[in-house]
C-alpha cells in the first residue's frame, strides 16, 4: 500500500472553509428544494413526483458529487480548505437552484403554481415558468462546472502532493498570465 500523500500547506479564507462543510447537506436540502420547496406556500401538487425525479435528483447527484470532491480537495491541505475558485462556483450554483426551486410551476388544483405565484400573486405564473426554464439550465450547468473545477483542483493537488512539477499553465495562472 502506498504511503499517504502530504498535506498541501497554503492559506485559506473562511469561505473555503465553510462551503466544504456545508456542501454535503446543501446537496441534499436543495435536491428537496427543487422536488418539493413549493410546499412551504402551498403550491406543491401533481408534479412532485416528476420534479424529484427529472430535476432534483440529477441536480442532487451533480452538487452531491461536487460535495465530496470538494471536501477531498479541502482536506488535502493544512489549514484545511479548497480552491477559491471551486468554492465560490459552488455558492453561485446553490444560489441559482435556490433561484430555481422558488420559481419551478406545479400544477395545484388544477391551477398554475410557483413559490413566487404564492407569494406574488397568479398573474406572474408566465414570468415564473420562463424564469424556471432558464435558471433550470444555469442550475444544471453550474452544479456541473462546480463539480469539473473540484475535480480539477483535487487532481492538481495530489500532483503536488506527489511532488510533481506544476505545468506550463499553472505558472502562467499563478503569475496572472
Amino acid at each position: 500500500m502506498p504511503d499517504a500523500l502530504a498535506p498541501v500547506p497554503g492559506r485559506s479564507t473562511p469561505v473555503q472553509r465553510l462551503v466544504p462543510a456545508l456542501a454535503p447537506s446543501a446537496a441534499v436540502l436543495l435536491a428537496l428544494w427543487v422536488a418539493a420547496g413549493r410546499g412551504l406556500a402551498g403550491a406543491a401538487g401533481e408534479l412532485v413526483p416528476v420534479h424529484a425525479t427529472a430535476l432534483a435528483l440529477p441536480l442532487g447527484v451533480l452538487l452531491g458529487a461536487g460535495a465530496v470532491v470538494l471536501r477531498r480537495d479541502a482536506r488535502a491541505h493544512v489549514p484545511a480548505g479548497a480552491s477559491l475558485r471551486a468554492c465560490l462556483t459552488t455558492a453561485g450554483a446553490w444560489a441559482v437552484v435556490l433561484a430555481f426551486g422558488a420559481v419551478l410551476p406545479d400544477r395545484v388544483d388544477g391551477r398554475g403554481a410557483s413559490l413566487l405565484t404564492e407569494l406574488a400573486g397568479p398573474g406572474l405564473l408566465g414570468l415564473s415558468a420562463g424564469f424556471a426554464n432558464t435558471l433550470g439550465i444555469l442550475s444544471a450547468v453550474t452544479a456541473g462546472a462546480a463539480l469539473a473545477l473540484a475535480a480539477t483542483d483535487l487532481r492538481r493537488t495530489r500532483r503536488i502532493q506527489r511532488g510533481e512539477p506544476l505545468s506550463e499553465d499553472e505558472i502562467l495562472d499563478r503569475q496572472g498570465l
